[in-house]
């Protein structure tokens, strides 16, 4: 694996930093283990978007830039609200419908940090909430 960008915070969680693809979007989470909870939707949306998905608790996401350049999308119950850079287009993060004190992120956007092996990727059934 390449070397991840982590430091140690209070002993316990690593911080990740992660961004879009032009870089208007900054953002960080904090993790204690990079590899769990990492799962793909089957829903009508991300299985367009194709997306691996990083959940964490809302208390350790931070958005660091680029408010102005996030737009969202929400659809059918308008609960969860997925959020993407109004220049790149690139997808960056969601605010979870299954449990709103999530905060999932693309975990492709995150920096120096390999994509998994599909051994350890959850598949959600989010097709049954559509």
């Amino acid at each position: 694996m390449e070397q991840e960008v982590e430091w140690l915070l209070n002993g316990v969680e690593m911080i990740y930093l992660g961004s879009c693809h032009c870089e208007k979007i900054k953002f960080q989470i904090e993790a204690k283990k990079i590899y769990e909870n990492i799962y793909k939707c089957n829903c009508t949306l991300c299985k367009k978007k194709s997306i691996l998905m990083k959940a964490v608790h809302k208390n350790f996401f931070t958005l660091l830039t680029g408010v102005k350049f996030l737009n969202s999308y929400k659809w059918n119950k308008r609960i969860a609200e997925h959020f993407f850079c109004n220049v790149c287009g690139v997808y960056t993060h969601h605010k979870r419908r299954r449990d709103p004190n999530q905060i999932c992120v693309n975990f492709a956007c995150l920096e120096n940090v390999d994509l998994p092996n599909n051994s350890i990727i959850e598949i959600v059934d989010g097709a049954s909430h559509d």
